[in-house]
């Protein structure tokens, strides 16, 4: 073999070797961390509370299990947090519709307004910002357990001539399908930000 071949033969050795180094790197190599989500080293498991969805009807205790949920706690008289966060959600499933439907998240807003906030209420509000997110209500007594669970603050506080606004924890939650507490969405949010966090966080799932 002349000196000229040997050196060509080893430069496509290189390359070759470089190459599959490269594919080995990329096939094994951790998928990206989450840039917004933060997940839960510990997951939490969601308590089983009754609850009833904006149809009337009862969610059992499979309400979470079997599939991912974005779920966030609003009221629908609130002015600005809870309209403009689910309007980002509406966005952030929008960029998730290529997704499997096993692996489309369902999302919920829970009300943490029980006293106004009736089912037939959630009913005419959250559907508004797409027909497939539910509206759950919580009775009073049950609420504090199921916030306490996912780490949600909130208060009443008095606005005048006998009415009240509610200050509430405004972070987005993602359940996975053990119904468990996986992550936290902390603001702001960003349609584009929160879809692409939970796909590395699918993705790292899968790859687990």
């Amino acid at each position: 073999m002349s000196r000229g071949t040997f050196l060509l033969v080893a430069v496509v050795l290189a390359l070759a070797a470089a190459a599959g180094g490269a594919w080995v790197a990329a096939r094994f190599a951790p998928p990206p961390e989450p840039v917004q989500a933060r997940l839960l080293q510990a997951p939490r498991t969601v308590p089983a509370v009754p609850m009833i969805d904006h149809s009337g009807s009862p969610l059992g205790d499979d309400a979470f299990r079997g599939h991912w949920t974005l779920v966030f706690f609003g009221f629908t008289h609130c002015p600005d947090v809870c309209p403009t966060t689910l309007s980002t959600l509406a966005r952030a499933s929008r960029r998730l519709d290529d997704l499997r439907v096993s692996n489309r998240p369902s999302v919920m807003m829970i009300s943490v307004d029980p006293g106004r906030d009736s089912p037939e209420q959630l009913a005419r509000y959250v559907p508004h910002f797409d027909p497939s997110f539910t509206g759950v209500s919580v009775a009073a007594e049950h609420l504090p357990a199921l916030t306490a669970a996912f780490g949600v603050a909130y208060a009443y506080v008095p606005a005048g001539d006998a009415d009240y606004s509610v200050d509430h924890t405004a972070a987005v939650f993602l359940v996975d399908p053990e119904a468990r507490v996986a992550a936290v969405f902390l603001t702001p949010h960003e349609a584009e930000t929160m879809a692409e966090d939970y796909r590395r966080i699918l993705d790292a799932r899968s790859a687990g």
